[in-house]
């Protein structure tokens, strides 16, 4: 084919695209540019679906919501065509995670008439991508979803392996289920929207990864952080592939976090409690950048690690403009009884994932004694005092 001047029109570029199974024919495939193609990837999977609901926050929406919807009318497929296209957006943030959010998008489904043969799509962060993904747990019993997330937080985190829920009043992530997405579509490009807040935000997790897991990617992350924040677009493929290879071969190990899953948990014992009483003035990694810190200095009080590896991870998270310190104002207490209700305890035991080196973690959340945690808590508080 030729355009009127001649020359050959220009082939569009075949985007390499990184696949990596996770389980039960869930997989996330990751490519800048890949949001263009996720209606013909999805119908290229054979899910015969007659409604496709795309659901997002309001902000994210606004950045993505009609490029997705042109890319689904390209191949067909539009409110009025079989399967039909419907769009719901709720206000944006951690306060719309919740039972009437939820059901919001539930009532949307069953008043525009989605059957058990409906598809989820969600647009947008970890907010997003939570509440999403129960409703599609919970919806007729259960119904397909596709996750695409838009921060790095969600990327790295919380669209991998399934993992669902809302808040509620007792604390974060109370409620949910198990349901793995069919597929998450990452696509790095979406990034550039976010502030650098919310991008280094999502880092955390990677540097908690290259902590409990591999120390080529703590090495990468404790050498580059300049450039990893600024998206530099090869370094970040190296830090979300690892990210995500590690997480999705640990999910097809242990899916429902019975043992080597909860260590994932590192930093968020002393984090989701910190994020309870203070969100949403810190953001989730935020709070696990700190609760990273001071859980290392556990294991180093422990005699797990040396000295010297808090000191490294602590300036490594510092390099990425991430609080290594608790906001003042907190009390032992509170703290404490934030922790009481952590979904990694046994009964009244407090569980923490326990890191032996940088890269490597014992396999199980370990028991750790009250007066143990209270030490350190005490010590965390103090520094802030």
């Amino acid at each position: 084919m030729a355009e009127a001047n001649g020359e050959p029109s220009a082939k569009p570029q075949k985007l390499d695209v990184k696949e990596i199974d996770v389980i039960g024919g869930s997989k996330v495939c990751i490519a800048p540019g890949i949001l263009d193609e996720i209606p013909e990837r999805i119908l290229a999977t054979g899910i015969k679906a007659t409604e496709i609901v795309i659901v997002s926050d309001e902000t994210v929406f606004g950045h993505y919501g009609a490029k997705l919807i042109t890319a689904f009318e390209r191949v067909g497929i539009t409110s009025k065509s079989n399967p039909r296209l419907l769009h719901f957006a709720f206000k944006p943030g951690e306060s719309s995670k919740t039972r009437e959010t939820k059901a919001a998008v539930e009532d949307f489904m069953l008043t525009n008439r989605c059957t058990r043969s409906a598809m989820l799509v969600a647009l947008g962060g970890g907010v997003v991508g939570d509440l999403v993904g129960f409703t599609a747990a919970t919806y007729m019993r259960g119904i397909p979803v596709m996750q695409v997330p838009t921060s790095t937080m969600a990327i790295i985190d919380s669209s991998v392996g399934g993992k669902t829920a809302i808040n509620v009043p007792a604390g974060k992530n109370m409620v949910g289920a198990f349901h793995q997405p069919r597929i998450v579509f990452a696509d790095p490009h979406m990034l550039r929207t976010l502030s650098h807040r919310e991008v280094v935000e999502g880092l955390a997790e990677a540097v908690k990864m290259g902590v409990i897991q591999d120390t080529k990617l703590f090495e990468l992350m404790e050498k580059n952080a300049e450039k990893i924040t600024a998206l530099d677009p090869q370094l970040l493929k190296e830090v979300l592939h690892s990210a995500v290879a590690h997480k999705a071969r640990i999910v097809a190990i242990d899916e429902k976090e019975t043992g080597l899953r909860a260590t994932l948990n590192y930093g968020h014992t002393i984090g989701h409690a910190i994020e309870g009483l203070v969100s949403p003035q810190l953001l989730h990694g935020e709070c696990v950048s700190i609760g990273c810190v001071w859980e290392a200095e556990l294991a180093a009080r422990l005699g797990h690690i040396p000295k010297e590896a808090v000191g490294r991870i602590k300036t490594c998270l510092a390099s990425y403009h991430l609080p290594v310190k608790c906001p003042s104002g907190l009390s032992l207490e509170n703290l404490m009884g934030k922790m009481a209700v952590d979904k990694k305890n046994e009964g009244k035991t407090i569980r923490c994932t326990i890191i032996t080196s940088i890269g490597t973690s014992i396999d199980h959340p370990v028991p750790v004694e009250r007066e143990d945690m209270e030490a350190v808590l005490k010590d965390m508080l103090a520094e802030v005092a």
